[in-house]
C-alpha cells in the first residue's frame, strides 16, 4: 500500500530539489502532475503511483545535472526513488517497481512496463510539447545566449513530440505541438 506520508515526502523533495537547483521548475513539476492526474483518470491507471512518478521523475535532475550526469538523469533518479522507497516498507514489491519504472521509462523508448509508467512518460512531454509548458521553460532559461536557447527548445520539442504514445495526449497536443514548432523553426538565430 502506497502511504499517504510517502506521497507527501516525496512532494517535499520535488519542491525542495526544485528551490534547490533550480531544475525542474515548480510549474512545470505541477503541470506533469496535473496531466499525469488527467491521464490516470481517463485510463483508470494507479493515481497514487502515477502521482509519485511525476513527483521524482525528475526531483534530483538537477542534482544529475551537477555531478555531470544529466544523460542518464532518469537511472539516476530512479537510484534515489530507490533510497526513497527503502524507508517505506508498507509499499508492496510490485507497487514499488511500478513507480520505480515510472521514474526510469519517463523518457519513454522501450516497452513501457504499465500504464502509469506510459502515463509519466506522456505527462513529462507536456513540459516541451505544449505552449504552457514551453513558457514554463523558457521562463527558466532566458539567460542562456538566443540561439543555444532556440536549438535546446527544438531538440525537446521533437523529443517529446516523438515520445508521446497516449492518442488522447498526441491529438490534444498537436495543434501546440505545430504553433511551437512554427514559432521556434520559424526564427533563424540572426
Amino acid at each position: 500500500m502506497i502511504p499517504d506520508s510517502l506521497i507527501e515526502r516525496a512532494n517535499i523533495i520535488a519542491k525542495e530539489e526544485s528551490e534547490r537547483t533550480g531544475v525542474p521548475i515548480l510549474d512545470v513539476i505541477e503541470l506533469a502532475n496535473n496531466e499525469g492526474q488527467r491521464l490516470a483518470e481517463l485510463k483508470g491507471a494507479d493515481k497514487r503511483t502515477v502521482l509519485l512518478g511525476t513527483l521524482l521523475m525528475d526531483a534530483w535532475l538537477g542534482e544529475a545535472m551537477k555531478e555531470g550526469k544529466q544523460p542518464e538523469h532518469a537511472e539516476y533518479c530512479a537510484g534515489k526513488a530507490e533510497e526513497l522507497l527503502d524507508r517505506f516498507p508498507e509499499v508492496s514489491p510490485e507497487e514499488r517497481e511500478n513507480i520505480l519504472s515510472c521514474v526510469r521509462e519517463h523518457h519513454g523508448g522501450t516497452k513501457f512496463h504499465s500504464i502509469e509508467s506510459e502515463i509519466c512518460c506522456n505527462a513529462d512531454c507536456y513540459r516541451f510539447a505544449s505552449i504552457r509548458g514551453m513558457f514554463a521553460s523558457l521562463a527558466r532559461m532566458r539567460r542562456m545566449p538566443l540561439t543555444d536557447l532556440n536549438g535546446l527548445l527544438r531538440a525537446k520539442l521533437e523529443e517529446k513530440w516523438k515520445a508521446i504514445t497516449i492518442f488522447e495526449v498526441k491529438e490534444e497536443l498537436e495543434p501546440e505541438y505545430w504553433k511551437i514548432r512554427d514559432f521556434l523553426y520559424g526564427w533563424d538565430g540572426e
